[in-house]
């Protein structure tokens, strides 16, 4: 075969790779465009799963003849091996992580068993090709040779550099996957913490809430015990009893409690504990992790979850969201029975927006870079709202979501809870805003579906190193710039995409701006643009733009205070006024 043809297939098979997110879609595409330029004219594929190397799984073997007969298919994608049957020189390969080329199967000891198979298959050599990732083989590629088949080094590096190409290919269907199964994973233990924290409202049964709460955090961590504790604190913030104590399952409680002293004296709010040889219910684990939170100056919540599995990042991420869903959801219970004795009705909105409330001011004043800050503005409406903001420091960037979900009341509260769920995983994982609220769309679009909601939102990441911010728009407006002259830019007409949960599959471009030339930059919802005066005129973007232009050098408390001025002089009908939150990003130079 000609250099052209392999640079060609090459080219064509990187297309593909780039082009899906799932291996084993393109797998047997990606073999046959290999093999149609090499001389080899067989080859399978073999993965390793969860480094288990006991086993090895043949998930492609569409162009060999007799060994889908000898393997036949036992799982989704293939036969489920014990690999010690495999010879010597596929270990060799396997576990040295080096390409293997026996030449000939019957006359190379290290392929000693294999001759029966290799006769009925038609071939006299195989070559051998591992899959490294990070340094881990997760599986290999096997050619077969016939004899009429002239091997040269060219084809040897041909296939290679295929096999490296699948190895990306894996690599990003296993880290898909990882992440499609975490959020899903999150988003149903959010959904259970909210119906969950209905039934309290209803039920007023504490107990039976925290039950099922640590229930949902053994679950979602993959832990064998958990327990949710409630300690009463006295006014120098120490504890000084313990409240309530919940177990999953309900005998390890005794063997929890007795290691929470240590935990409730120690300075530390979070931790993870590796080869801790603690005993619970007469078994010994080897890892635990705690957080704690304030619930109140009076009291303060304690989530513990232990097992014999190492905690990954995840996990902890995924316990704190959890353990701060559960102490808000707390929060707003506390909340409700001290305002039910006043307003039963009124009262479930109330609580509903101060959890919205703890979820936003989650987000406290970050720095963006250099002397830049980000800090927010949210009058909440009458009734609970949609409006929603979160941003991450991850270090080199900052990530940030401004959101406005459809509707009002309990419905647009828990859409809330699941969409910031949702963006603080993604965020981790992903650096471009379009690719974070497509994935969004995905996870998001069948619950949204279902409940006839959507959201508009807009995503942005910002480049502290290189003062760079992305972002990408669905459906939302967009920001309103200030320029260092003093303009302000205002492309309400730019490209919007769909609100999430419309459109399934939908694309999100970013868009990116240089932030050394920006003075301030104010993302909005419509509340601020739609409250009236009392000759029925709207706000709009007009009356923000110069409200921007007139405190561009004033500082943030000076700025929030002239916002609420602003509101409380304009508005004729404050009480019909919907949820205002505007987020603004200041270069701090020039500030007054």
């Amino acid at each position: 075969m000609s250099d052209v043809k392999r640079m060609k297939n090459l080219v064509e098979i990187s297309e593909i790779v780039t082009g899906s997110d799932n291996f084993f879609e393109i797998k047997d595409q990606v073999i046959n465009k290999m093999l149609s330029v090499v001389h080899p004219t067989k080859a399978c594929v073999n993965l390793f799963y969860n480094k288990d190397y006991n086993y090895s799984h043949l998930v492609c073997s569409a162009t060999l003849d007799y060994i889908p007969k000898l393997f036949p298919k036992n799982e989704e994608y293939g036969a489920k091996v014990d690999f010690s049957i495999y010879p010597e020189y596929i270990h060799e390969a396997v576990f040295e992580k080096k390409i293997v080329i026996v030449k000939n199967i019957f006359k190379d000891e290290r392929a000693a068993g294999e001759e029966d198979m290799a006769k009925n298959e038609n071939y006299i050599g195989r070559v051998v090709l591992p899959f490294v990732i990070n340094n881990e083989t997760e599986g290999f590629m096997t050619c077969y040779l016939q004899k009429e088949d002239d091997l040269k080094q060219e084809d040897i590096d041909f296939m290679s550099q295929v096999a490296s190409l699948m190895s990306l290919s894996i690599s990003t269907t296993k880290k898909n996957k990882d992440i499609h199964s975490l959020v899903n994973k999150l988003r149903n233990s959010i959904a259970n913490i909210n119906k969950g924290s209905i039934m309290l409202y209803s039920s007023k049964d504490i107990y039976y809430y925290m039950k099922k709460m640590s229930c949902v955090i053994a679950d979602t961590t993959n832990s064998e015990y958990s327990m949710i504790n409630i300690y009463n604190r006295d006014h120098n913030g120490k504890i000084v009893g313990q409240e309530v104590s919940i177990a999953c399952p309900e005998e390890s409680i005794n063997g929890i409690n007795a290691i929470m002293p240590q935990i409730t004296n120690s300075n530390k709010m979070f931790a993870v504990v590796k080869d801790s040889k603690m005993k619970i219910a007469d078994k010994e684990i080897n890892n635990y992790m705690f957080m704690r939170l304030e619930i109140d100056s009076k009291s303060e919540l304690i989530v513990f979850c232990g097992g014999n599995s190492e905690y990954s990042i995840d996990d902890q991420n995924t316990m704190s969201i959890l353990s701060k869903q559960i102490r808000n959801s707390i929060r707003s219970y506390e909340y409700y029975l001290t305002e039910e004795k006043h307003k039963e009705i009124e009262n479930d909105l109330s609580m509903l927006k101060r959890q919205q409330s703890l979820i936003m001011n989650s987000s406290s004043d970050l720095d963006v870079f250099s002397d830049n800050r980000m800090y927010f503005f949210h009058r909440a409406a009458r009734l609970v709202g949609g409006d929603f903001y979160n941003a991450i420091d991850l270090g080199d960037k900052m990530v940030f979501i401004v959101a406005d979900v459809m509707g009002h009341g309990i419905v647009s509260n828990y859409i809330v809870a699941i969409i910031k769920g949702a963006f603080e995983i993604l965020s981790r994982y992903l650096d471009d805003p379009g690719e974070i609220l497509e994935q969004m769309n995905d996870y998001l679009y069948n619950e949204f579906d279902k409940m006839g909601i959507y959201s508009t939102a807009i995503v942005g990441v910002v480049d502290k190193n290189n003062l760079k911010l992305s972002i990408a728009n669905a459906g939302h407006y967009f920001p309103i710039i200030i320029s260092n002259d003093n303009t302000a830019k205002n492309n309400q007409e730019g490209e919007r995409g769909i609100p999430v949960g419309i459109i399934e599959e939908t694309h999100y471009r970013s868009v990116e701006y240089n932030l050394s030339d920006v003075k301030e930059m104010c993302f909005f919802t419509d509340g601020i643009l739609e409250m009236k005066n009392k000759d029925g005129e709207e706000f709009g973007i007009e009356g923000l733009t110069n409200f921007l232009l007139e405190n561009t050098k004033n500082n943030k408390e000076t700025t929030l205070g002239n916002v609420r001025e602003e509101i409380n002089s304009f508005a004729e009908n404050k009480e019909k006024l919907d949820d205002i939150l505007l987020v603004f990003i200041k270069n701090t130079d020039e500030i007054e």
